[in-house]
């Protein structure tokens, strides 16, 4: 949930051009300006500059107006007030999940939030690649030299891009300009309203007196500890670009060349590792000592991790968050010739890292639980546990928070700290489920009321009440400790993209050809680190010191100096993966204008993958796991918490050389009634290869899989459009088939062997209307409306049952199908943006709805998402030239937003 965010701009500018006067790089590289027949035109999935109304095709364009009226928290949150876009942007800078039209399978995590959408940096994407955890919106920061975002929605996105059969976000730099401007935003976050976003932004740029040759650079720095002050930065990092243009005129024509750097590098925290307790989500009710701005981020937990897989070890902080480091050149090459012709290239090489460090949630346990002290820290494994003893807590300061007897064969330590009573003589020589006994407990929230609720995450009966084996009983209810983890991955991609174009236009006729290709080497490593216990309360978040101390004396220590134990366990697997990849996809554009009416469009695109992989697991415990005397890494049997850990696991050491073609076109026809209004109907058919190809084959049981087809969608869409001096939009109804296949697979009768299972792609639809406009009431009054109506459910989801090591294979598979409606996807979406301006003054308001929305796709499960009313608001003066002051306050009314 978020909670009131205002933030403040001061910006100073000189000597800088307004929007209409800058010097326009050639068509096919930079959109040109409104033209005087207020006629827009796009560069995104058309191939080569276009005519909006040309192009037959879903598109919105933010233009540098648009941007100035309120202040992004991150590249995602500019683009939720588009048409039939999504955005859940809840986990803040980076991490987010942008789906369109509905599509929500396959995105339902922050790590991979871009499954069937691209963000473009440029007109190149910022991954080639994407795999779980490495994502678009990791690596993209849109900084004070972003003049314009464009996206397409369905149509020819699929013959644009590899991974967005979905939509495509173009987010395109401006021109080097003349002069320079800072900009400085202070925001204050929180229900506190503490200061938290410092942000300065820069840029200066040079150009010769011809005004063909620029220099510039951009960047931005911000530091930022969030809504809740965790007691250090959540968000730390920034971003430089530089840039040289160079135009030309020749006897054949005109063109530029554009030399570019960037160098990202940025710390950001994961915002939904903090999820406020409450009673409920529907009508939400706040748990004593649980507000809205309660600290429950982790306190320190800093640990040395062996490496494994390579000599040596490295240190984790749980306070670094994730970093995103990007170092990317790119140049680019465009020419058109005087009778027509156009070339069009583009080359990027990057490197990208992402390190991360951060806490996750997890859920509360009773101290009473075996998931508490025995499981997490590994003694059912070395059977310590079947040695009488107790279980002792302590905080940082090394005081006793809380002990727990262990009694078993025969024992019968301590006294139930609440009843008085002695604790039960278990006479069993194994842990039983009344063999602890809580003695002494000074924790925070000892005493909290779940009201019988779940903290499993059980999903309800379809009348919304829950099997009584769900439910806790009341000692489950009390002593409660915060079972804590972190991620702890290094994550990598060394790409070069090349993409070539040559076309020829003509009045009537326009062709485009070209070829994409991409290459990466890519690297994922992740590992087991262990896991720890805290106290759940406000401000208290801290692993503890726990030790088991047997009856005759001896003392165990359970968790290393950061309070994490047992490393055979963890967030993540240990884990070293490596992947080549080859892209080549030749395409080629169609534009045929016989006359003033009609509008021919035709994109094809064929993509090649070659994928080379090897994954290395380490899953299997260490030899002497279950021993006592196992003195684990450091050779000291009593530190319990590296005694177990895992080594590599023999049968999943595995290697796997991949190839796949897929075909993608999609078609339109436009009908023009005059240059103010047009109908026109689209049809698409895009396939997309599986995301996470380095992550793909890590058993020998997936070596059955091809690299895909794993995802496809197949629809239309009809739109009316209208472009006239002081309105224009569009309204387009759409229908999409798409379609989801993980290729499961199945045991052999001979209990080893694997085959594919034969109905797998999982079916879904979505049909709706998209609606938008831009209507300047005044010259002082505009509005920006839009409006998405969603109707999209679950054709066919394929769970295969009896697939198990049971000697039979494929004689007793059976196949259930199940339908229903489509998670996460809201029915109406609305949004209104609304501009004024008084002299030197513009007032801003931005309100959007979201109607409530199904929380799952399973049909028992009837549990929605409330909606979502929110309104910002903005207050821009520009005193004089050059100086601007902004004020926004996001979600004015202070209205909770609940997302998945």
């Amino acid at each position: 949930m978020l909670a009131t965010a205002s933030l403040g701009a001061i910006g100073v500018a000189q000597a800088q051009s307004s929007p209409t006067e800058r010097r326009q790089p050639a068509a096919t590289q930079r959109p040109a300006a409104r033209s005087s027949g207020n006629e827009e035109i796009i560069v995104t999935g058309v191939g080569r500059a276009t005519s909006a109304r040309k192009a037959n095709a879903a598109y919105s364009v933010l233009n540098e107006d648009d941007m100035s009226k309120f202040t992004p928290i991150s590249a995602d949150d500019m683009l939720r007030d588009m048409p039939g876009v999504v955005v859940e942007s809840n986990d803040g800078v980076a991490r987010n999940e942008v789906f369109t039209r509905g599509m929500t399978i396959g995105t339902g995590s922050n790590t991979s939030g871009y499954f069937w959408t691209t963000i473009l940096e440029d007109g190149l994407p910022v991954i080639p690649f994407k795999f779980g955890g490495f994502q678009d919106g990791y690596f993209y920061r849109a900084d004070i030299s972003t003049s314009r975002v464009e996206s397409i929605r369905g149509g020819s996105s699929a013959t644009a891009v590899s991974t967005s059969v979905g939509a495509t976000f173009n987010y395109i730099t401006g021109p080097v300009k003349p002069g320079g401007s800072i900009q400085a935003r202070l925001g204050l976050e929180g229900d506190d309203l503490h200061l938290s976003w410092k942000q300065i932004d820069g840029q200066f740029g040079w150009t010769n007196k011809k005004g063909d040759f620029g220099l510039g650079i951009s960047g931005f720095y911000r530091t930022s500890n969030g809504q809740v002050n965790p007691g250090y930065n959540l968000n730390k990092g920034g971003q430089v670009r530089l840039r040289a243009t160079k135009e030309y005129v020749s006897d054949n024509g005109s063109g530029m060349f554009l030399l570019g750097f960037k160098h990202l590098d940025d710390v950001n925290a994961e915002l939904t590792a903090f999820q406020q307790p409450t009673y409920g989500y529907l009508n939400t009710e706040e748990i004593p000592g649980f507000g809205r701005d309660a600290n429950l981020y982790l306190k320190g937990g800093k640990q040395t991790v062996p490496n494994y897989f390579k000599p040596g070890s490295h240190s984790l902080d749980p306070t670094d968050g994730f970093r995103y480091k990007q170092d990317a050149a790119t140049f680019n090459w465009n020419h058109s010739t005087d009778n027509g012709w156009t070339f069009a290239s583009a080359v990027r090489v990057q490197k990208s890292t992402y390190r991360g460090q951060g806490f996750k949630t997890d859920t509360p346990v009773s101290l009473t639980s075996s998931a508490a002290e025995r499981e997490r820290y590994g003694l059912n494994i070395n059977n310590l546990d079947r040695t009488p003893g107790y279980y002792e807590f302590r905080d940082g300061n090394g005081s006793l928070v809380a002990r727990v007897a262990n009694n078993v064969n025969g024992s019968q330590l301590g006294t139930n700290y609440r009843t008085g009573a002695a604790c039960p003589r278990v006479t069993a020589t194994t842990f039983q489920s009344n063999s602890l006994c809580v003695t002494y407990n000074s924790l925070p929230n000892r005493d909290i009321d779940v009201r019988g609720g779940v903290v499993t995450g059980a999903a309800p009966n379809a009348n919304g009440t829950y099997t009584t084996a769900t439910l806790p009983v009341g000692a489950a209810s009390q002593d409660l400790v915060l079972r804590t983890r972190v991620e702890d991955t290094y994550r990598a991609s060394k790409d070069i993209m090349l993409n070539f174009s040559v076309g020829h236009e003509t009045r009537e006729l326009a062709i485009n050809a070209g070829v994409y290709f991409a290459h990466s080497k890519q690297l994922n490593n992740s590992w087991a680190n262990g896991q720890g216990l805290s106290a759940w309360a406000d401000g208290q978040v801290e692993n503890l010191n726990v030790t088991y101390v047997t009856q005759s004396g001896t003392t165990y220590q359970l968790t290393d100096p950061g309070g994490w134990g047992y490393y055979g366990t963890g967030m993540f697997a240990t884990v070293t993966q490596e992947a080549k990849i080859t892209e080549i996809a030749p395409r080629a554009e169609l534009r045929w204008s016989p006359n003033s009416h009609w509008d021919f469009n035709a994109s094809v695109k064929y993509d090649h993958f070659d994928a080379k992989t090897n994954s290395i697991t380490y899953d299997t415990r260490n030899a002497a796991a279950t021993s006592l005397t196992n003195g684990g890494l450091d050779g000291n049997p009593l530190t319990v918490y590296d005694n177990l850990y895992s080594v590599v696991t023999p049968s999943k050491v595995i290697s796997a050389k991949r190839s796949l073609g897929v075909f993608n076109y999609s078609v339109a026809l436009g009908y023009n009634f005059n240059p103010n209004h047009k109908f026109y109907i689209r049809y698409t058919d895009g396939k997309q290869p599986a995301m996470g190809i380095v992550q793909r084959y890590t058993t020998t049981a997936t070596l059955v899989r091809p690299l895909g087809p794993t995802a496809y969608v197949k629809g239309y869409e009809m739109a009316y459009t209208f472009n006239m001096p002081r309105v224009n939009g569009a309204i387009t109804y759409f229908k999409q088939n798409f379609a989801v296949n993980d290729y499961p697979t199945a045991i052999d009768t001979d209990n080893v062997t694997t085959y594919l299972l034969p109905e797998n792609f999982n079916k879904y639809f979505t049909r709706g209307i998209e609606a938008w406009a831009r209507v300047r009431a005044t010259r002082a009054l505009e509005w920006s409306p839009s409006v998405t109506f969603l109707n999209g459910r679950t054709k066919a989801a394929y769970n295969w049952l009896n697939t198990g090591a049971n000697g039979l294979g494929a004689a007793d598979d059976v196949l259930r199908i199940d339908s229903g409606g489509l998670a996460r996807s809201p029915k109406w979406t609305i949004s209104n943006v609304l501009s004024y301006r008084l002299g030197d003054v513009r007032l801003n308001l931005r309100h959007r709805w979201m109607s409530a929305r199904r929380l799952s796709t399973n049909a028992l499960d009837q549990r929605t998402l409330p909606k979502q009313d929110n309104l910002d608001a903005s207050i821009d003066y520009q005193p004089r030239r050059g100086t601007r002051i902004i004020f926004d306050v996001r979600n004015v009314m202070n209205k909770q937003y609940i997302s998945a």
